[in-house]
């Protein structure tokens, strides 16, 4: 199914119009508006937009793009060294990142990469952070 579908699928289920998502993810009307009616699927979204999407909509980006998903295991996970670089960023700026989040983070891919900067994993950690399915009680 193509994402145009389930975007809408989502958006419907959601009871959210056009607007209300364009708000949440903080984006555009009309741009929300051409990924739902893209069904050829010509429009390339970033992973950024997606997040974002995603994130207003309380799904994963592989719901969004209906992609099969596994559960990974809990064993050991090496932590890039940009990814170390940005913990401790975060530590000097004195929101301190759990194991956990670390974890979930070393564990991200996207098209089969990882970020490569600590700006990139900043980046990455703040659509992380904001997703809905992320936040705790």
């Amino acid at each position: 199914m193509s994402l145009a579908v389930r975007l809408r699928q989502f958006r419907e289920a959601q009871g959210l119009s056009l607007d209300e998502l364009a708000t949440k993810a903080d984006l555009s009307k009309t741009y929300l508006w051409e990924l739902e009616k893209d069904l050829a699927a010509a429009k390339k979204p970033s992973a950024d937009v997606l997040l974002r999407i995603a994130a207003a909509l309380s799904v994963t980006i592989a719901d969004l793009l209906d992609l099969p998903t596994v559960s990974a295991p809990e064993g050991t996970v090496e932590i890039p060294a940009s990814l170390q670089a940005f913990r401790e960023r975060m530590e000097k700026l004195g929101t301190a990142l759990t194991d956990e989040d670390v974890r979930d983070l070393a564990m991200m891919k996207f098209r089969g990469g990882q970020p490569q900067t600590t700006d990139e994993w900043h980046q990455v950690y703040l659509a992380f952070s904001s997703s809905p399915r992320r936040r705790t009680p």
